[in-house]
């Protein structure tokens, strides 16, 4: 979640430098953390691969429109509406009608845009991958489903360069549903897994990793050209693997350090579901008295922008997250 915040917390998206010192700093501040989407829906599946087997379908499906989707959708509609009080607001300054942008078009464009170009993409698209694991779930354990399955992730890897259907990761429906499956994997073959990582050195790790970093970025330099709009896209096939072998590093450096503040079953989706809002509603805030503008900036400006914007917004969803867990009645506003 710390890599998807402050992916998400990055101006460096569609902008364009000219120096390759600059690419590189534009290049390595999106690269190191991409990990984040791909371990994260790894992480569900190994944390929903017993429930398979506990739950009917019809049970399973009950349970996460119940702990998943209700929260997920107030916190949409706190975002389409904090969007308008902001269209609203504007209006107002200007002198216009305040409702005069509000139409049913508009509405659904907004609604549209919240669930497919948005930190809120994930959770539809996550369901979608369980239900389609839940149909096959006779063969849940088949090598030949997984090997599908990937098929289907590698193709959105060769359309980037091809470009058949959209290529935006957010809208990449069947893309995503492997790495659940891996996750669903991992789980079963815990001990298995558990003990080849744990003969594998730290050090071959690492290298491997920088390996597949520098590989990611390179490909991602290459793309600016090929594919301007969308360089950075999580399906590439280098960034696959680098995203692998992140979830291998975190997993073997996790049993060095523990943190014992955070419970992971508390903060984790709480901050998915409130972060977003942050960036797009109090970030504007934010930078206008302070004259935040990118038009003509260096990259090192953007760069220093983003961290700031993630200390912000990371430390704003803690607060919000911890604040709504206190209050029994209002704690499935964040799945619990």
């Amino acid at each position: 979640m710390f890599g998807i915040v402050m992916e998400h917390s990055s101006f460096f998206f569609g902008a364009k430098f000219y120096t390759l010192n600059e690419k590189i700093v534009q290049i390595f501040s999106l690269q190191v953390f991409k990990f984040g989407t791909i371990i994260f829906f790894l992480l569900a599946g190994f944390l929903i691969g017993d429930k398979f087997t506990k739950y009917s379908t019809k049970e399973y499906l009950q349970r996460r429109v119940q702990n998943t989707l209700k929260p997920w959708l107030f916190w949409v509609i706190i975002f389409f509406i904090t969007n308008y009080l902001d269209v609203i607001v504007k209006n107002i300054k200007y002198g216009d009608n305040p409702f005069l942008t509000i139409s049913i078009q508009n509405v659904l464009l907004n609604l549209e845009n919240i669930v497919l170009t948005t930190s809120f993409w994930f959770i539809p698209n996550f369901l979608i991958c369980i239900t389609i694991l839940l149909l096959f779930r006779k063969y849940l354990y088949s090598i030949k489903l997984g090997v599908a399955l990937l098929l289907l992730s590698l193709f959105y890897s060769v359309n980037l360069y091809i470009d058949v259907i959209p290529t935006s990761h957010t809208t990449a429906m069947f893309g995503f549903i492997f790495y659940l499956w891996l996750g669903v994997q991992i789980n079963k073959y815990y001990d298995q897994f558990k003990s080849i990582v744990g003969k594998t050195s730290m050090s071959l790790i690492f290298t491997l990793l920088i390996v597949a970093f520098s590989l990611a970025s390179l490909e991602s330099y290459y793309l600016l050209k090929l594919l301007p709009d969308d360089p950075f896209n999580t399906l590439r096939i280098t960034n696959i693997i680098y995203s692998l072998l992140s979830f291998v590093f975190l997993y073997k450096l996790g049993s060095k350090i523990q943190i014992k503040r955070f419970n992971p079953s508390i903060f984790t989706f709480g901050i998915y579901l409130v972060h977003q809002i942050l960036v797009f509603r109090l970030m504007p805030l934010i930078f206008r008295p302070l004259h935040i503008a990118f038009e003509n900036k260096s990259a090192y400006y953007f760069l220093g922008i983003q961290l700031m914007t993630f200390f912000i917004v990371y430390t704003g969803s803690i607060l919000i997250v911890a604040m709504i867990n206190k209050m029994q009645k209002a704690r499935w506003l964040i799945g619990r």
